[in-house]
């Protein structure tokens, strides 16, 4: 009986020997903030008119301009990292949305705002017309303007360019 109380005695001081405290460790609930970036803009895409040619194009091909041979109409597409709605329609337009009539749809499933609005220019006044979609990250924007009093030649032709608007974004697959 010794023999046990002694082998047991033995296994308590070895097995309390063994006895870790536990180790607690502390993470610090401040994440350090990281840069928010934005995917990369999508390539708009329209038909141009046979009688456009492009006068500018930007390198990321955010923005480009197309002229009609005669000067009658202009066509530019444009990627607009604005803070909202109003300063994307107001950047386009030179207005504010309030003294503008704004149409809001959608397009390919994204929200689409429509507007139309005249101005002055040196050569002139246009008519223009603009389609804003947005995806989160970026406003893009159609606009077809046409010289005062030449709305109706070109009608059909503007109604084609914002109907084959669209937007082509690379999936990097």
């Amino acid at each position: 009986m010794k023999k046990v109380v002694a082998v047991l005695t033995i296994l308590t001081l070895f097995l309390s020997g063994c006895r870790a405290e536990p180790q607690w460790e502390t993470v610090s609930d401040e994440v350090p903030a990281q840069p928010v970036t934005a995917q990369e803009p999508c390539v708009i895409q329209f038909g141009v008119p046979s009688d456009a040619e492009k006068q500018f194009q930007t390198e990321s091909r955010d923005r480009s301009v197309y002229v009609q041979e005669n000067g009658d109409y202009e066509i530019v597409s444009d990627v607009i990292t604005a803070g909202s709605l109003d300063d994307a329609v107001r950047q386009v337009s030179g207005f504010s949305p309030d003294d503008l009539e704004l149409v809001q749809t959608t397009r390919f499933g994204l929200p689409e705002v429509q507007f139309a609005w005249s101005s002055e220019s040196d050569e002139g006044g246009y008519v223009s017309r603009a389609s804003l979609v947005e995806d989160g990250d970026y406003y893009y924007a159609l606009i077809f303007s046409v010289r005062e009093g030449l709305g109706d030649k070109y009608r059909d032709c503007a109604q084609a360019v914002f109907s084959s608007f669209g937007l082509y974004g690379d999936e990097q697959f």
